[in-house]
């Protein structure tokens, strides 16, 4: 499912930070998800957060700001 998705985003989260960004997403977005690119450990991780909508990734966008 996540190779459909149109829009996709690179992001560096912290250790424990990940879990807040997942409950925003589905509280906020339609379809979405997300991979670990490099988990959070001593130093933050990369994450790329898949978006089906543009409204979601733009709302994931400014929200991350």
């Amino acid at each position: 499912m996540l190779l459909s998705m149109k829009y996709n985003t690179n992001i560096k989260i912290g250790f424990g930070e990940l879990k807040p960004m997942i409950e925003w997403c589905d509280k906020n977005c339609k379809e979405w998800g997300y991979s670990i690119i490099e988990a959070a450990g001593r130093d933050a991780g990369t994450y790329q957060f898949y978006f089906d909508k543009e409204t979601d990734y733009v709302n994931f966008i400014l929200w991350k700001k």
